[in-house]
């Protein structure tokens, strides 16, 4: 069995989960970008026993995140079918329009911090781990997580594109990183030095079934069988999801 950790089921969510339980993607984490995507992502919670709810505001609409936005994402978790708080981060290399078509300038580092931190907190205090969104920003990430030492966060780096000495850093805190087939080959000099115990799959799209074209590209790259990536990659996000019951 496959698992996608980060996905978008913002379109067409049913016939997208249908493709994926066709090619075997048995574990589906629902992305959120905002409170309407977290809603949603709930709702399908509820309907489609392979999908994990996940709740969050992106970095890139930091400046929407507000203590409203705090408090609804509180209440959410209350109906017990939250699994994690995704996604959130930091981002200093880009940000698109809601159409994807304009660059945008990075908001304010601050506007970021801010929101991140609060979605840290939420996690830490509801015994939820992170999916984490990081451009250029692991020093910023690592010192917020610092904030956090009685309850160190836990979680995913999603579709990392850091340095092998980031991935370091992460994995030293327990963080176990994404991997996407966008971001290959960008990141293969950490996947080299990574073990299949350290490393989860994702699509980051609204695609879960092609997180098997992630399986077969790792597999390749790491000298082993998609089966052997499958149920280890699976087995690692098992492991998460279970510390957080």
């Amino acid at each position: 069995m496959l698992a996608d950790v980060h996905s978008h089921l913002d379109q067409d969510p049913a016939a997208a989960l249908g493709r994926a339980q066709s090619n075997d993607v048995g574990i589906i984490l629902a992305a959120a970008i905002d409170l309407t995507t977290s809603r949603m992502n709930v709702s399908l919670a509820e309907k489609y026993s392979q999908v994990k709810a996940c709740i969050g505001v992106h970095p890139w609409r930091a400046d929407l995140f507000t203590p409203e936005t705090e408090s609804a994402m509180a209440e959410l978790i209350k109906k017990g079918k939250v699994t994690a708080i995704s996604e959130t981060g930091i981002d200093v290399m880009r940000r698109r329009s809601d159409d994807f078509r304009t660059e945008l300038a990075p908001l304010p580092l601050e506007v970021q911090l801010e929101a991140f931190r609060a979605q840290v907190g939420l996690a830490v205090n509801r015994n939820l781990f992170l999916i984490v969104h990081d451009r250029g920003a692991s020093k910023e990430i690592l010192k917020v997580f610092d904030q956090f030492m009685d309850h160190p966060p836990r979680g995913i780096i999603h579709g990392f594109l850091g340095s092998v000495d980031e991935a370091r850093q992460y994995r030293q805190r327990g963080f176990l990183i994404s991997i996407n087939k966008r971001n290959l080959p960008a990141v293969n000099p950490v996947l080299e030095t990574l073990t299949l115990n350290e490393i989860v799959l994702e699509t980051d799209s609204n695609e879960p079934a092609h997180v098997a074209d992630t399986c077969d590209m790792v597999a390749s790259l790491k000298g082993v069988t998609k089966a052997e990536v499958a149920e280890a990659t699976t087995e690692n996000l098992k492991k998460l999801l279970e510390s957080c019951v």
